[in-house]
């Protein structure tokens, strides 16, 4: 049978065919790693009735003295595996003594990622996750498991031809994101937080667009979107740090860039010398329950671009877990392609099957990896799971405690998340997190051969571990900053120095990017009254702030650091650019309201001729991916309604002078203050000028109520008839309606309906802030979202007040 008209058709397998040649395995070896299908039992059994050596070249020799054509293959490989059945493992041989088996058994079915899987082997136990990849027009019967074997983890699937929506069994868990406000340098001078060189979330937001899914905004980590494109290396001031060579060295680069008159985003890229250990000793950690089946494809395109990687005298550790944990091969040695194309022929004889006991799997990996340990080598356990820990240590709690006890070994770990509908990348994030562990994602192809081909020594090769960062500002020139994205790696200020605190790993070449965002001006004029125990002296420090990096070698408990000064005249290149634009696509992407009309003229400029391609020269595709979620007229209107906001914005920005430690966030159109004062402690939603808190919502396009609104003239604007000119008495000079009672005026002379006083800052007397508190209970009513509002529309989802 020749296969080469098939592969060579630009398929799925076709393309597959084409990866594995390049990464060096023969054309034999590609042809079977691509027709056969991972982890079922037709490809297993085949894989069992041939010796170990040279399998794959046996195998491939095989299909060629077939006769089936190929959407008939499958069939012939079952009917030849029935007649040699006493040679089969036993736990193989209960699967081809069942007389049910999948419904259209013959014939071609849909594969991982809804791609026609042509000569590709379908079949075995399947959970419902797998069930949902499938199309709706192919349904698919469960076969009977063996006796003494674990059947699909969520049930048996009827075959009835019924349409089954993915979304509603999907199972995903993500860690949720809280986005942060600005804060005062006065208040918060330092910004500490984990420096990551994680990209998992990029893998998670292309599986979703891919599939047609919603994107979640815990979904959307900025720093790993900044993390996952390539910037141009710049001269830095001091090159890398001036620790002993034997030490890590890392560069630190900033760039500004101007936002408008008064902010700036500032840029940093924190990068590690990419210096990889000679050798390696892996321990391939693989999870092969039953929800693994979904995504086989991509589990073996991972598998085959490790191994490709191994090099002369490499060793090699396989331990699969499900329902129990099993050690498939230990301190297996590599000397050449050929032991290489053998170990993948073993890999294709595991069943994907069962339960998911992750945590066995985890302990006789280390276990193993703590008896082949290899001084001086790069000792690694690579995990490739979908997270769907269901058996054995399954909380996050206590996942920590086990991989933080675990990591004491001296092994690292790589996490490699896999999956669709049934994913727990909270899980994942817990391990790589807390185990001295790098993470990404893969689904597709083209995310294997950039998380793990293109950037396999970063993976694997970690040069330091518990890497911290920290920014100082210099309150001469900063008033305000906010980190764009680490909203769940961020850190207290003491945990810098604590080397009790951990944080996360960099390999090898891996580079960690952190963008701010900068209010410009001297935080140390108009202070307040002078405190006995607070003073901020002036400093003559020409510099806008330092970024601080700490970090360990990676089998040191001390660690070292180094430091880099943000200079006041820095100019902006590509790098910050490109930063700026992925941070504002990623706020899009969550429907977030943190972005300005700054931010949206910046981002329409980029993606309406697609003028982003002159900012980088690869990756053009993913931006692309994302911002088909993106809706350019969409944006555009948001652009102008913030337009429409930004004189009152302007005013109500004196509240954050007079009192930084509020934490105003002064560019969404609904203004929420984030109390950490006794000052500020019953305040509850800023109404933005409006009693009844009716403000416009960028997201919904809710019209403006216009009602208590004040001119910049000090006037009020009537509700009854719309006019605002000389009314600054308690009637309108217009149509004589009296002035809303909820207008109430500061000791300095500026009228108001908000909660402080837009001019000077200061409070309403005590009896306006008594009524007004009373308003706010009164209007108070509970969506059927379950959100608490006092606005006329829903905060959350936009839902109007009931009428009653």
């Amino acid at each position: 049978m020749d296969f080469k008209n098939e592969l060579a058709k630009g398929t799925v397998n076709g393309d597959r065919y084409d990866y594995f040649l390049s990464l060096g395995y023969s054309e034999k070896a590609a042809t079977v790693m691509a027709i056969l299908r991972y982890g079922f039992e037709h490809t297993a059994a085949l894989v069992s009735l041939f010796p170990k050596e040279n399998v794959l070249d046996r195998i491939y020799d095989w299909l060629m003295e077939q006769s089936y054509p190929i959407e008939r293959l499958r069939k012939g490989i079952e009917e030849y595996v029935r007649k040699n059945i006493d040679r089969l493992p036993d736990h193989l041989k209960g699967y081809f003594r069942q007389n049910d088996v999948m419904m259209g058994a013959g014939g071609p079915m849909m594969g991982a990622g809804g791609a026609m899987s042509s000569g590709m082997f379908t079949g075995g136990a399947m959970n419902m996750s797998a069930m949902a990849m499938s199309s709706a027009s192919a349904p698919m019967m469960m076969k009977a498991p063996a006796p003494g074997m674990a059947g699909p983890a969520m049930g048996m699937v009827p075959a009835t031809g019924m349409k089954i929506d993915p979304e509603k069994l999907a199972t995903d868990s993500y860690e949720l994101i809280e986005e942060k406000d600005a804060k005062s340098v006065l208040t918060a001078p330092t910004s500490t937080f984990r420096m990551t060189t994680s990209t998992a979330s990029v893998g998670v937001l292309l599986n979703q667009i891919r599939n047609g899914r919603k994107i979640d905004m815990s979904q959307v980590r900025i720093e790993e979107l900044l993390n996952y494109f390539d910037y141009k290396k710049l001269e830095t001031a001091n090159g890398e740090n001036s620790a002993a060579s034997s030490k890590p060295k890392f560069s630190i680069t900033t760039e500004l860039m101007d936002k408008s008159e008064d902010r700036k985003l500032l840029y940093i890229n924190v990068e590690a010398d990419n210096t990889p250990k000679e050798h390696q000793n892996i321990v391939l950690l693989l999870d092969t329950s039953g929800s693994m089946s979904s995504n086989s494809n991509v589990t073996i395109d991972t598998i085959a671009t490790i191994v490709s990687k191994l090099k002369e005298n490499d060793v090699l550790s396989l331990v699969t877990y499900s329902s129990e944990d099993h050690t498939v091969f230990t301190n297996r040695v590599v000397n050449g392609q050929g032991d290489k194309e053998d170990i993948m022929g073993e890999i294709l004889g595991i069943l994907i099957d069962g339960c998911t006991n992750g945590s066995a799997g985890i302990e006789t990996a280390y276990a193993l990896g703590e008896k082949t340990y290899k001084d001086g080598w790069s000792n690694q356990v690579i995990l490739i799971t979908d997270g769907d820990l269901n058996f054995g240590i399954n909380s996050k709690t206590g996942l920590k405690d086990l991989i933080e006890e675990k990591k004491k070994t001296g092994m690292f770990l790589s996490v490699i998340g896999t999956g669709l509908y049934n994913y727990k990348d909270d899980k994942l994030e817990v391990l790589s997190k807390y185990g001295n562990g790098t993470y990404c994602v893969v689904n597709e192809l083209e995310d294997v051969i950039e998380s793990i081909n293109n950037k396999y020594v970063s993976l694997t090769n970690i040069v330091a571990k518990d890497v911290k960062a920290q920014v100082e500002f210099n309150p001469k020139y900063v008033k305000k900053y906010r980190l764009l994205g680490y909203e769940n790696r961020t850190l207290n200020h003491e945990d810098f120095r604590n080397d009790a605190v951990i944080s996360e790993p960099y390999g090898a070449g891996g580079h960690g990017v952190a963008l701010y965002e900068l209010y410009l001006g001297d935080a140390t004029e108009n202070q307040g009254e002078e405190l006995k125990y607070q003073r901020f002296a002036p400093n003559e420090y020409k510099e806008l702030g330092m970024v601080s990096v700490r970090f360990k070698a990676p089998l040191s408990d001390e660690s070292d650091e180094v430091s880099e000064i943000i200079p006041l005249d820095q100019k902006a290149t590509d790098n910050s650019k490109l930063a700026y634009l992925l941070y504002c696509i990623s706020e899009v992407l969550r429907g977030s309201n943190k972005l300005d009309r700054k931010d949206y003229e910046y981002l329409t400029g980029y993606l309406v001729d697609n003028t982003y391609k002159t900012l980088t020269d690869s990756k053009q595709d993913v931006i692309a991916s994302l911002i088909k979620k993106i809706d350019i007229d969409e944006v555009t209107k948001l652009s102008q309604s913030e337009e429409e906001h930004s004189k009152k914005n302007e005013g109500n920005s004196k509240i954050n002078d007079k009192y930084p430690g509020m934490n105003v966030m002064l560019d969404g159109p609904g203004m929420t203050y984030t109390p950490n004062s006794p000052m500020t402690g019953f305040m509850g939603l800023f109404n933005n000028g409006y009693v009844d808190g009716s403000y416009m919502n960028a997201n919904k396009n809710i019209p403006t109520n216009t009602q208590n609104e004040v001119t910049e003239n000090n006037e009020w604007k009537c509700p009854i008839c719309g006019e605002s000119k000389d009314n600054k008495g308690n009637f309108c000079c217009s149509c004589g309606a009296p002035r809303p009672k909820d207008i109430w005026k500061c000791n300095c002379g500026r009228l108001n309906t908000g909660k402080f006083c837009s001019d000077c800052g200061a409070m309403p007397p005590m009896a306006v802030q008594q009524q007004m508190q009373t308003a706010t209970t009164a209007l108070e009513w509970t969506c059927s979202c379950g959100t608490k509002n006092t606005t006329k529309f829903c905060t959350e989802c936009g839902s109007p007040k009931p009428q009653n």
